[in-house]
């Protein structure tokens, strides 16, 4: 597997068929990258497109969130089902695996008809949930709006390409303003929805619908990027297909999911111990060992994943960066939310409006990161910055006791953890060296980014889970004791409790109301000290991302004004190269074996 830069022709002050000729003389199986230096900002392909994106991010966001946020009363309303955690679940496997199909895929056969086909895909999938009359079919369309996700939160590439090198930053800060009505306040949207109308939870699909809808006939309209036949010499379609890396695409996308089914299955749907958690575990991970051999020793012309990436300290700090920015955003969505209804409050839409600290705390760090990358440079220290302060308040949430000071240090937390994940996301871009090879390379970052969610959410919930069990025994069960529960009504007591339900509770033998005052007061004590040991056992990972910033890239010098690719109807050909501009080719050799 060899990839290089074979030429870098200037076209200023020579004609157009002087540099065909030339072009035609390289090697036979070149890809072909053409920059240029013009701003596309006042095309109207570049506007429909980019508000194509903004409303991608929007739907993306409220076919999750949403009613990820909602699910125990979407259970009341269409269940009960166990698998009502399927519904946030699978949403998160299928982005997991389709950041790095879609990056790779449409790097090789052009991104329009992915774009469309993931909005048509959300579009499918909403309406799936719209509909939906059991918790089992809700799955099924979460399913579809994950994968189409994929290409939807994409846009880093998708919009970097477009736009000049140094204005990635502020094209993208737009972006991710885009998604606060949802990723910001979609908990306390749904929470009205569902309090206030009579379709309930099925308006978090409804106004996904259209929002998908608009964005579908966008991109039909105005995304023409560069077509196959440009992006290529003397290369077709079929070609690509035969070269296809379909072992790896089988081994990624197997290992994946079942490595992260397993780690979501521990301690919640299965005990640890289980054969069904430890199988899924142990194949998953034999499999994602599997797909690094192979794509690193089989010798591919097109690899899933161009392991040479890896071989960049840039590229691997970035990603060491936003993963530990994913772990913690990921598992502070399910934390905090847990802890708002647990100490906080019991009214489920002000319980609502407390979780968008999380959400409209990253969306607005997102935004400001965007904006402050370029100017003054530095962006090494402004990493570090960030990854200092989403340490320091995250770890400070252990002593928020009180619900005002936890909420603003969870909205700190999260614009931290949001300007972090602007400087990463859109520097990985800046950093990959082959724009050919700009999909792969941000989709696999996205990957490793939600894996890493995926397993802290594991270990915190695990630890939360445990220290509570441990706290109910040392705290909660002495108390109730004492306060003259009797001891053949303590284990129905704490059933009833947990569940919620008040006639339930009331119908234990020798309950007193006194008794249900200590029990609820005890038992906000023991959460709030399993709450305590969770952000303090973040701090490692916090430590991690400290360490990584200190060796971030300073990108200054790669801030250009060239543009990677333009909306032209797929016209931007060897022969179409105009003043200013000038193409890159990289050859594709067929490894020898």
């Amino acid at each position: 597997m060899t990839t290089g830069i074979q030429d870098d022709i200037e076209v200023a002050g020579e004609s157009h068929d002087t540099h065909a000729a030339k072009l035609a003389s390289t090697e036979s199986d070149m890809d072909v990258v053409v920059l240029t230096q013009k701003n596309p900002y006042f095309e109207f392909n570049f506007i429909g497109t980019y508000v194509a994106i903004c409303l991608g991010t929007m739907s993306s966001y409220g076919g999750f969130v949403m009613p990820a946020t909602s699910l125990a009363l979407i259970n009341e309303t269409i269940g009960p089902s166990p698998n009502i955690t399927w519904v946030a679940l699978v949403w998160t496997l299928a982005v997991s695996i389709g950041f790095t199909l879609v990056g790779r895929l449409s790097d090789i056969f052009g991104r329009r008809w992915f774009m469309i086909g993931c909005s048509s895909l959300a579009l499918i999938g909403c309406i799936v949930g719209a509909t939906a009359q059991n918790v089992n079919t809700l799955i099924g369309g979460t399913v579809l709006i994950g994968l189409a996700a994929a290409g939807q939160l994409s846009s880093n590439y998708i919009i970097g390409e477009l736009v000049p090198v140094e204005h990635r930053g502020f094209a993208l800060s737009f972006i991710f303003l885009s998604g606060v009505p949802f990723a910001g306040f979609g908990p306390y949207i749904s929470r009205l929805f569902i309090a206030n109308t009579k379709a309930g939870f099925r308006w978090d699909y409804y106004v996904s619908i259209i929002v998908n809808g608009l964005a579908l006939i966008l991109f039909v309209i105005c995304y023409h990027p560069p077509k196959f036949d440009a992006l290529h010499r003397h290369r077709t379609r079929w070609q690509e297909v035969k070269d296809m890396d379909f072992m790896g695409i089988f081994l990624f996308t197997a290992g994946l999911l079942l490595l992260l089914m397993g780690l979501s299955w521990g301690g919640s749907l299965y005990p640890w111990k289980s054969a069904h958690v430890i199988s899924t575990i142990i194949i998953g991970f034999v499999l994602c060992v599997l797909f690094v051999v192979w794509e690193c020793y089989a010798g591919l012309r097109r690899p899933l994943l161009p392991m040479h990436l890896f071989r960049s300290r840039d590229y691997c700090v970035l990603v060491t960066i936003t993963t530990v920015g994913g772990m913690l955003y990921y598992s502070l969505n399910v934390l905090f939310s847990t802890e708002v209804g647990v100490l906080f409050t019991t009214d489920i839409v002000y319980a609502g409006l407390l979780s968008c600290a999380i959400g409209g705390g990253v969306a607005l760090g997102q935004t400001i990161g965007g904006i402050i990358l370029t100017p003054g440079g530095n962006q090494r220290w402004k990493l570090f910055a960030s990854t200092i302060g989403t340490t320091a308040f995250t770890v400070a949430l252990a002593g928020g006791t009180q619900r005002e000071t936890a909420a603003a240090l969870a909205t700190c937390a999260a614009i931290c953890i949001g300007v972090l994940e602007s400087l990463a996301v859109v520097g990985v871009t800046i950093v990959i060296e082959d724009p050919s090879e700009m999909g792969a390379g941000a989709g696999a970052f996205g990957s490793i980014r939600s894996v890493g969610g995926v397993l802290a959410t594991t270990i915190f919930t695990t630890i939360l889970t445990n220290k509570v069990s441990s706290n109910t025994e040392s705290i909660v069960i002495p108390a109730l004791l004492k306060a003259g529960l009797p001891l053949t009504s303590l284990k129905p007591f704490l059933t009833a409790l947990a569940s919620g339900n008040s006639g339930a509770i009331t119908a234990v033998p020798g309950v007193t109301e006194s008794i249900i005052g200590i029990a609820v007061a005890q038992t906000k004590v023991a959460y709030q000290k399993a709450f305590t040991v969770v952000y303090l056992s973040s701090l490692p990972f916090g430590v991690i991302s400290i360490i990584a910033a200190f060796w971030a890239p300073n990108i200054k010098d790669l801030m250009t004004h060239d543009v990677v690719r333009r909306l032209d109807h797929g016209q931007s050909t060897i022969a179409g190269l105009k003043e200013g501009e000038h193409m890159e080719l990289k050859e594709v050799v067929q490894p020898s074996h």
